[in-house]
C-alpha cells in the first residue's frame, strides 16, 4: 500500500479530520494487523482523539474487521507531512493498540482519561 495520503502536503501542518487544529495523533484500523494493511486512518487533535477511535471503531466494526487492530500513533503534525513525502511508511510513535473486537467503552474511557 503506497503510504500517501489524501489531503497530505509536504507543505502544511496536518489538520485534525474534526476541526483545523493540528492533529497530534494518527488513528487506525489494521486487517490483519501490520502497516501493509490500513484499511482507514484518520487525523486528530487531543480534543477529538476519542470520537475519531469511536467512529473508527463503528466502522471496523460494521466492515466486518473484528480481527483487526485499531492502532494510534503520536505524530508530529508537522513533520508528517515531509515523513509521507519521503515515503516513510509509519511515521509516528506506537500510543495505543487494542484488537476492534475489544475495543469499546473501556478503551474510550481509557484515552479520555489515559
Amino acid at each position: 500500500m503506497s503510504a500517501s495520503m489524501p489531503g497530505v502536503t509536504p507543505t502544511a501542518a496536518v489538520a485534525c479530520g474534526a476541526c483545523t487544529r493540528a492533529a497530534s495523533f494518527q488513528a487506525r484500523v489494521e486487517c490483519p494487523p501490520g502497516n501493509e494493511f490500513i484499511r482507514r486512518r484518520a487525523n486528530a487533535c487531543s480534543s477529538h482523539l476519542a470520537e475519531i477511535v469511536q467512529a473508527l471503531h463503528a466502522w471496523a466494526r460494521a466492515s466486518q474487521f473484528t480481527d483487526g487492530t485499531l492502532t494510534v500513533l503520536a505524530i508530529d503534525p508537522y513533520g508528517l507531512p515531509r515523513l509521507m513525502a519521503l515515503g516513510v511508511a509509519d511515521p509516528g510513535f506506537l500510543f495505543y493498540s487494542v484488537p476492534v473486537s475489544q475495543c469499546g467503552g473501556a478503551a474510550t474511557q481509557e484515552l479520555n482519561h489515559g
